[in-house]
């Protein structure tokens, strides 16, 4: 059932909604970017830290997150050149390389100073307490991994719903009787508002206020836009051309000073002591990658 996560979050101020899927369409005001693999996230990233694009952006959405997480999941597979995150053991580490990814993608986000929101579906879910009982709960349906960084970082972690009786649409921003995963670090948050981006301000505003008033604090206080596609088919061979070109302009120049530092950007990318020249055409999107990072961190040097 729709309930309006996605129109919610549209009404966040100066947000670009990094798009999965195409629930965005008739949203009006949305800057949406539409997102195919991870490595549009880490381009959008790169694009977040310019002074232009952090005057027009204020929130950064991810919609959903459940396709960005199996999207980083390919990337870090293709970079260690596995078919899963669980091959190879503790040689590989897979799911530790794939955690650190995320967590460093969002926390960059958050410390340019946007406001970073995630959307997930949701599912049912039987657990059991420690006396055998159990129990059901709504719960995200990203993969636990991520959920895990998700829920680490938020300062709100609710869950959208319609009342069965009123019909009402409603947010769950503490969860009373566990019956839904939920919750919020500020302590004095109703535990039910409408779903409503000014009812979701003002219950913050509210729970501030009375968290500063406790502890004497007196500090505490229509037209849609839509970027281009970005399902993007990259040449590897032009690609590996410009690589070599940009590296060989720079060893020319000086290879002792600009060794290293290309060397650093490539271990960033493909894995340390990893090589431009090893990798295959199904790893184009690194070589991208790569090259623009070469360009940012060179190009008055070119």
């Amino acid at each position: 059932m729709k309930v309006g996560k996605t129109t919610l979050v549209s009404k966040f101020p100066g947000v670009l909604l990094l798009a999965t899927e195409k629930g965005y369409n008739a949203l009006p005001g949305v800057l949406a970017q539409d997102i195919t693999r991870w490595g549009d996230i880490k381009e959008v990233v790169r694009e977040l830290k310019k002074p232009e694009v952090k005057e027009r952006f204020k929130t950064v959405a991810i919609d959903t997150i459940d396709v960005a997480a199996s999207y980083c999941d390919k990337y870090i597979c293709n970079q260690l050149g596995i078919e899963s995150l669980g091959e190879g053991g503790w040689t590989v580490n897979g799911w530790a390389k794939y955690k650190k990814e995320l967590e460093d993608t969002f926390r960059t986000i958050t410390n340019l100073g946007y406001a970073l929101v995630f959307i997930s579906h949701d599912s049912d879910k039987t657990f059991k307490r420690k006396d055998g009982t159990e129990y059901n709960q709504t719960v995200p349906t990203v993969q636990k991994s991520a959920n895990d960084i998700i829920k680490a970082m938020a300062d709100i972690y609710c869950y959208a719903t319609i009342d069965e009786v009123s019909k009402e649409r409603k947010l769950i921003l503490r969860s009373l009787d566990g019956t839904v995963d939920a919750g919020c670090r500020f302590r004095y948050i109703k535990p039910e508002i409408s779903l409503d981006y000014q009812a979701l301000v003002d219950a913050m505003n509210e729970a501030i206020d009375k968290e500063a008033k406790e502890n004497d604090n007196k500090y505490v206080t229509e037209k849609r836009e839509e970027a281009p596609a970005t399902a993007v088919e990259y040449d590897y061979d032009a690609l590996m051309a410009e690589f070599n070109d940009l590296a060989g302009k720079l060893m020319s120049k000086d290879s002792t000073y600009y060794g290293p530092r290309v060397t650093q950007i490539v271990s960033k990318i493909l894995g340390k002591n990893k090589k431009v020249s090893e990798t295959t055409r199904d790893q184009a999107e690194f070589i991208y990658l790569i090259v623009g990072e070469m360009k940012d961190e060179f190009g008055s040097e070119l």
